[in-house]
């Protein structure tokens, strides 16, 4: 009988502890997505380096048309009304409730969230694209963070506060997000 318990209890192990946290690379070398791929997370390293937890806020930002957001729609919209969400809602606060793996023939597997908008409520982001166009406000590195953490390591440097080493650690750990 222990021995029965045991194995059930380590079989059991690996299916709830394994990969709680997705990332893009993951999704970007998924060639079976629909097997390969559970269907929720508990978070989403995203191509900003930064990991999105559910429970976190996040900052809605600018539409990237000049009325409404494209990539954030209100979850009640969707069932009776505009699902839409207008360019007032931009700077707002909204919690990260569930994140989940899409997944589609054309587009492959993506990252979903839904989240919670105080004074509208369920919202459904699709993050990398609401992430790239601003929609969404990065918590991670930025093309203009990095460059600005270069040209501070710089001044560093050239002030003698920090040392060729660390000035080369820093760009290097920078320069990926500057392309």
């Amino acid at each position: 009988m222990q021995k029965v318990l045991f194995f059930a209890v380590l079989m059991s192990f690996p299916i709830s502890t394994f990969c709680q946290t997705v990332t893009l690379e993951m999704l970007e070398k998924s060639t079976d997505p629909k097997n390969e791929l559970l269907k929720e997370y508990e978070a989403y390293t995203a191509s900003d380096g930064y990991t999105y937890k559910v429970g976190e806020e996040i900052t809605t930002g600018v539409p990237s048309s000049n009325k409404t957001f494209a990539f954030l729609t209100s979850e009640l919209g969707i069932v009776g009304g505009n699902p839409m969400l207008a360019a007032a809602w931009s700077g707002y606060k909204m919690q990260i409730k569930k994140i989940s793996v899409d997944r589609n023939k054309k587009r492959g597997a993506t990252v979903s969230m839904r989240c919670y908008l105080s004074g509208i409520g369920g919202i459904l982001v699709k993050f990398e694209s609401a992430l790239t166009s601003g929609e969404i406000v990065g918590l991670g590195m930025t093309r203009d963070k990095a460059l600005s953490e270069i040209k501070k390591a710089k001044e560093l440097l050239e002030l003698e506060l920090i040392t060729q080493t660390e000035f080369d650690s820093i760009k290097s750990e920078c320069i990926k997000y500057i392309k």
